[in-house]
């Protein structure tokens, strides 16, 4: 029966990792809209509304400590069904396989729009490669994801090997409030020593190996972690934890609308008070926005409908390839005149079915993506 329920349970985390990736999509097409969007970002439009800055602010909280605590979860389901070795090989083929061909051939692609939406003249696209690209204007586009999960799956893979962690369950429980508390401490002090240091928003190259930010990076790594220790006390089955979505949406609404007025209220105050606030509200509420969202998707979208299944099926292609359509439309729609709302709209909803289609048709072909059967009734999620 526990086997049963456990089944149960990947499918609202199937849907819960599909909408992340449906609304990192859409994020991605807000930005080009935010008055104070990052000077660097790769398609800049002139209409924008301080209304994408909110929305910007709030979603980046969550979304990607989400993602990491899903596969934190699923990371360790795979040691228990195979080895180490046969995990790691997985996590070759999955992750840092396209970690690889995104870093070297297509990032190149995506950051160039940087040059060809400021200048009238961008250099030719090969020079801009070979001599630009490795040099003042490297990045790795989204594909940053790729290259921390792989590295944290790998530390988590020779963990296991030496015998570190045990991967038998646990006695099914509740967190504590000191866990959570606890939980939410150790990532505000962390979040705040690093903050002192180097700004929140900034991206650091570990020699080209790693792009991150490092005061978000401590939160991913928390949050992996969590999904481990998640999966081993073995929550959102009966009888262990699940959140209640009430009491965590609530306690999502209040903490964000505190977040946003600290960042509204503070905005550019670097005292070492302000920064502390920062860490332990942004904390906060990316916790009870997990936490709100897993209780959400647990008790009203726990679905294994067509729809949901082919999303899940799709969503590690739709992440891949998604910042592509994102900015093709973005840059389309720059020098037209209906406002910034509409615009999005069009961008946010025409790149989600653009890079749906690429990925049935195309990338769902190829054996790092795929994930259908060759029945039609068998359609598999993802096991990045």
């Amino acid at each position: 029966m526990q086997n049963v329920n456990r089944e149960r349970r990947i499918y609202f985390l199937d849907n819960l990792r599909s909408f992340i990736v449906l609304l990192v999509v859409v994020f991605h097409a807000s930005m080009a809209y935010m008055p104070n969007a990052p000077w660097w970002w790769y398609v800049l439009d002139t209409q924008r509304n301080s209304f994408f800055d909110g929305f910007v602010l709030i979603n980046d909280v969550f979304m990607m400590p989400i993602m990491f605590f899903i596969a934190g979860y699923f990371s360790v389901k795979s040691l228990v069904r195979h080895s180490a070795a046969a995990f790691v090989r997985d996590k070759v083929t999955r992750l840092i396989i396209p970690w690889i061909i995104g870093v070297i051939f297509l990032a190149p692609a995506i950051t160039y729009f940087i040059y060809i939406t400021r200048s009238q003249t961008p250099p030719a696209y090969l020079y801009y490669w070979f001599n630009l690209f490795f040099g003042k204007s490297y990045q790795q586009a989204h594909y940053w994801f790729l290259g921390a999960l792989a590295l944290l799956c790998l530390i988590l893979a020779f963990v296991y090997s030496c015998g570190w962690l045990k991967t038998t369950l646990l006695k099914a429980n509740k967190p504590s409030t000191a866990f959570l508390t606890l939980f939410v401490l150790i990532g505000s002090v962390v979040f705040f020593g690093v903050n002192t240091i180097i700004n929140d928003y900034e991206w650091v190259n570990v020699k080209y190996i790693l792009l991150i930010q490092p005061t978000r990076f401590v939160l991913y790594i928390l949050y992996f972690m969590l999904g481990v220790y998640a999966y081993r006390r073995q929550w959102f089955i009966p009888g262990g934890y699940c959140p209640r979505p009430l009491k965590w949406s609530l306690s999502a609404i209040i903490t964000g609308f505190l977040f946003l007025y600290g960042k509204s209220a503070f905005a550019g105050n670097g005292a070492l008070p302000v920064l502390a606030a920062n860490a332990l509200l942004h904390t906060l509420f990316c916790l009870c926005a997990v936490f709100a969202l897993f209780g959400i998707f647990q008790r009203w979208v726990n679905s294994r409908s067509y729809i949901w299944r082919r999303l899940a099926a799709n969503s590690y292609a739709i992440y891949f390839v998604h910042q592509f359509p994102v900015f093709i439309l973005n840059y389309a729609l720059l020098n037209l005149k209906y406002g910034p709302f509409i615009k999005f709209f069009i961008s946010g909803s025409l790149a989600v079915i653009l890079s749906y289609i690429v990925s049935v048709l195309f990338l769902n072909r190829l054996p790092v993506f795929g994930t259908v059967s060759s029945s039609r009734n068998k359609i598999s999620p993802p096991t990045y």
